[in-house]
């Protein structure tokens, strides 16, 4: 009679296995999983985060943006236009490598620079071998000044980008050590001095998860609740928070 009266949904199991914890991953708990028995979940919780896995000496710089969800993408978007971006523009500023998690928050962005005819490469998941090295070639080179590269490339291809002065995550990466793997490109091939290496990560409060896993959790607990929204974190030597 439970099935009947459409009450299987309080007695079905359901299990759910990630390597990663997601804010996606939890809303299908809170608003799939109904047994009658409730629920339980296991987290690892990071202690020191990849962060600590940055060989290279590079200034992290963690900027919040305000949103009302986690699916809130106009936010980080106007926020990367109004506040980030800008800073890029310059050409002193060149050999931006742009990482972007989502493939259509990668679109949105590749639509915009063609549209303001930025100078830019773009490699994503769908690119040839053929538009890959173009743009890996161009980029080192200098002819282009913005490289964007999603975060599926980076998961099926894991090429080393050489020639990086620049980073900026767009959004924070899914998987934790890939923070650490992008930072360490700088080291491969990069132009100028390690000086002038520069990384700015944006986060929200629905990126806790991530921030955690990058940063550990005390300092990602410290940087959401912190009346600040600008976090700088130096690797390559002694750690340091301001």
């Amino acid at each position: 009679m439970w099935n009947l009266n459409n009450w299987a949904r309080h007695y079905r199991q359901t299990m759910v296995f990630s390597s990663i914890q997601d804010p996606q991953i939890n809303n299908i708990l809170t608003k799939q999983c109904a047994n009658y028995r409730g629920q339980i979940a296991t987290k690892n919780m990071p202690e020191t985060g990849s962060i600590c896995q940055v060989l290279v000496q590079l200034p992290h710089v963690f900027q919040m943006f305000p949103s009302d969800s986690f699916m809130d993408h106009d936010a980080r978007f106007q926020f990367f236009l109004d506040k980030v971006l800008p800073q890029y523009r310059d050409s002193v500023m060149s050999h931006t490598l742009i990482y972007v998690p989502s493939y259509f928050d990668y679109v949105r962005l590749r639509n915009h620079m063609k549209k303001e005819e930025i100078n830019f490469a773009s490699i994503c998941e769908y690119s040839s071998k053929s538009e890959v090295s173009r743009a890996r070639h161009f980029f080192q080179k200098g002819d282009h000044q913005f490289l964007l590269f999603t975060e599926r490339f980076h998961f099926y291809k894991r090429y080393t980008i050489k020639g990086i002065q620049n980073l900026i995550f767009y959004g924070l990466p899914s998987y934790p050590h890939f923070y650490s793997e992008v930072c360490n490109m700088l080291a491969a091939g990069g132009q100028g001095e390690e000086a002038s290496w520069t990384c700015t990560a944006l986060y929200s409060r629905y990126d806790a998860h991530k921030l955690a896993a990058i940063s550990g959790v005390q300092r990602a607990g410290q940087m959401l609740h912190s009346n600040k929204t600008v976090h700088l974190f130096v690797t390559g030597g002694e750690d340091k928070a301001s």
